[in-house]
């Protein structure tokens, strides 16, 4: 017998549906990195992460309905590339982010074995991110996952938006 009381959670493609939801997360995503993130960018990720045309770009999205209502607790964004150390494909876990209210409640697992099975599928050689060094929450889950590296990431701002 179910629980009629239980919360079940969702892993799927993002929706058009799902905008207002993404957008309510993708700012929580923004503030907790402490970045300002023009509307026109976001605009354009949006669009690209529906896109057809555009299927190197993925957006999964952890939805959670039950009594709490909930709605999109969380998401993810993938990334398809070519490598230089493989044949194969890798993919780039760009972005990850779980409502506060829902962490530690078994969404940003369902998110990562859902990027995992959809790189499994399509042949990717890995699976790779970067955190803040300072994120434990997610590190925690991370280290369960994958390996730590010691590789230092830089970035160069070009100008760009």
């Amino acid at each position: 017998m179910t629980d009629p009381n239980a919360q079940t959670l969702t892993v799927r493609f993002a929706r058009p549906a799902d905008e207002a939801g993404w957008r309510v997360l993708w700012r929580g995503y923004c503030a907790f990195y402490g970045v300002d993130i023009p509307e026109a960018v976001t605009a354009e990720t949006w669009r690209r992460c529906l896109d057809p045309k555009t299927p190197a770009i993925r957006c999964l999205v952890a939805d959670s309905q039950g009594p709490e209502g909930w709605g999109l607790v969380g998401f993810a964004t993938l990334v398809e590339h070519p490598g230089t150390w493989s044949i194969a494909s890798v993919g780039y876990l760009e972005d990850l982010f779980v409502a506060e209210a829902a962490r530690r409640r078994g969404a940003g697992s369902a998110l990562m074995s859902a990027c995992a099975a959809i790189g499994r599928q399509a042949g990717w050689a890995k699976l790779y991110w970067r955190t803040k060094a300072d994120n434990a929450t997610a590190r925690s889950l991370y280290r369960r996952l994958g390996q730590e590296t010691d590789w230092v990431v830089y970035d160069w701002p070009l100008g760009t938006p």
